[in-house]
């Protein structure tokens, strides 16, 4: 129950901490990509601006004379309805003024104006398109708006011949003041398919024009203006191009005082820096605003103000989120998931370091208790004969009592020695020394070290294989007389204890009981012994523990396993 609220603990802290640092990062990184997508929408709008200026200059260099005065400006607003610059950049809005901030042309909305085009014919000219506006609310009502509109965006899906494919607007007779259209009668007729392309669309269609069989009206020309006999009108209705917001940008770049506020400050034209947005429409949606003179000059004259003989205004609304939206989804999944990842590995390795912690300090105070445990013993019996020996009780045994205090104290001094080197070996200082060495010849050294031993319990030992390492013979001398050891401690008399050198594997074999499962994984630990009665034993606890140590220095692989009827050590060398 600790371990979980402990588990549960630090998953949340370390995941809250990361969730807290990705979003800061996150919001950082989003306002520094606005700031830079703002900056470089400024730059494109200003390009793009100076492309909208060319089509203005070329559109005026062909209606202006020598003093560049316009010379009949309905022309000049034919001509800016038939090439209109504002398709240079789509959403923009766009007006022209002369020196004097007098408008000349702007855009317009396609929702109130329909573009018309007609075919004009001048006696010894040949004959060419042109291109009116005719004004909606100015000559039909809104039943009559709706009826048409349904029929010039009408999009039926014709799929074979003789299919309905849509309808035609004719305008059949009208008259033109300046760029603007007044109609006299006007056609809506069914149009059929006649063919298709490979991909399904309509690429042909034909009908029975009936004139003015949705509009007719007498107009009283007065003004003696020019008359037509056909026209057709053309759909361009765009719903993004006539909301609130385009309307408002309609009005600021026709508007002469923003465009007399613009040039007020003489610094920017001598200094010029990119384009900022003049306001923010939404979250995201920024409004740019530019003045581009005739010609890109402009001159100081002597009053300080500056003139030109033309100035275009631009205006535009650009949607930061849908420029930066790709790459911000992207952005941000990429590094929830890293984020997410990180944190996950982080906690995984914090609770399995508190696991480890958890883990050290237990077996530390196993064994600090084994310790005390061990050295409580001998303790007691060095005090018990000291006091004997102080009062003077059982003289006949003062040298039995000298003897055994003096056993003991060595035993102590074996532990405390033991400890120590137990310590020096997992140093990070502590370096071994490689050399080649003879498994063989260690083993049968060993043997004969404790041969006396093994003949007293009646023990056979055997020996089989050999194999030359690069090890440090001192330290695997070590390893191999301490599993020695702890065979003959866990063999019973008349037993047997095997020593087998098979391809990359030392084992030693001894017959017997087996290691409890339940301690087999901690017999490695300081004072952990396979016996449940310590004091059986006359060994200090601490030798497979540096058994463990010297392997692991070696980066050899060890461990112990239950046989039929004994217990093996082993250790894989390299």
């Amino acid at each position: 129950m600790k371990k979980n609220k402990m588990k549960h603990s630090i998953y949340i802290r370390i995941f809250s901490t990361f969730l807290l640092t990705y979003m800061v990062l996150m919001i950082g990184f989003t306002a520094f990509l606005v700031s830079m997508e703002k900056e470089a929408a400024g730059k494109e709008f200003g390009n793009r601006a100076q492309q909208i200026n060319d089509r203005v200059e070329e559109i005026l260099n062909n209606n202006i004379d020598n003093d560049k005065q316009i010379i009949d400006l309905a022309d000049v607003k034919k001509e800016f309805v038939e090439k209109s610059p504002v398709y240079l950049l789509n959403g923009a809005e766009t007006a022209i003024f002369t020196s004097d901030y007098e408008l000349i042309y702007s855009t317009y909305s396609t929702k109130d104006y329909w573009k018309c085009i007609y075919r004009e014919f001048e006696k010894g000219k040949q004959s060419k398109d042109r291109v009116g506006l005719l004004k909606i609310d100015d000559w039909f009502s809104e039943e009559e708006i709706k009826k048409l509109e349904n029929y010039l965006y009408a999009k039926p899906k014709a799929e074979n011949v003789g299919d309905l494919a849509g309808y035609s607007i004719h305008i059949d007779s009208f008259w033109v003041d300046d760029e603007m259209i007044i109609p006299h009668s006007i056609s809506a007729s069914r149009m059929y398919a006649c063919e298709f392309d490979e991909e399904g669309n309509v690429t042909s269609r034909s009908g029975t024009i009936s004139k003015g069989n949705f509009y007719f009206k007498d107009y009283n020309n007065i003004k003696n203006l020019p008359y037509y006999e056909f026209g057709s009108i053309i759909p361009e209705y765009n719903e993004n191009l006539n909301s609130k917001n385009q309307d408002e940008l309609r009005e600021m770049v026709t508007d002469e005082s923003n465009l007399m506020n613009y040039l007020q400050p003489v610094e920017k034209w001598w200094f010029p820096n990119y384009i900022k947005p003049v306001e923010r429409v939404n979250i995201l949606t920024y409004r740019y605003y530019l003045v581009v003179p005739y010609q890109n000059s402009i001159r100081m004259l002597d009053d300080q103000s500056l003139y030109s003989e033309f100035y275009t205004a631009v205006g535009i609304d650009i949607n930061i989120w849908e420029r930066i939206s790709s790459t911000l989804i992207y952005v941000w999944i990429s590094c929830l998931i890293v984020f997410g990842i990180a944190s996950l590995i982080l906690s995984n390795q914090t609770y399995k370091t508190y696991l480890k912690k958890e883990k050290i300090e237990k077996q530390r105070k196993e064994t600090t208790d084994a310790l005390a445990h061990d050295l409580k013993t001998p303790l007691s019996i060095i005090s018990g004969y000291a006091q004997n020996l102080q009062e003077d009780v059982h003289t006949e045994k003062r040298e039995h009592y000298a003897s055994n205090i003096q056993k003991n104290v060595e035993r102590m001094d074996k532990i405390i020695h033991q400890m120590l080197d137990m310590s020096k070996l997992e140093s990070d200082s502590f370096k071994i020394e490689f050399d080649e060495v003879s498994l063989s010849e260690i083993s049968s050294k060993i043997i004969n070290r404790y041969k006396s031993i093994c003949d007293e319990k009646s023990i056979t030992v055997s020996i089989a294989g050999e194999a030359v390492i690069q090890a440090d013979k001192i330290l695997l001398e070590r390893v191999v007389d301490n599993f020695f050891i702890n065979a003959i401690e866990n063999t019973l008399e008349g037993g047997k204890i095997n020593i087998e050198i098979i391809e990359d594997t030392f084992e030693v074999y001894n017959s017997g009981s087996h290691i409890p499962e339940d301690i087999i994984k901690d017999i490695w630990l300081p004072f952990k012994r396979g016996d449940k009665e310590r004091g059986n034993t006359k060994g200090t606890g601490l030798g497979l523990s540096i058994a463990r140590s010297i392997l692991e220095l070696h980066k050899f692989s060890y461990g112990v396993k239950n046989k039929e009827d004994g217990a093996a050590f082993w250790f894989k060398f390299k």
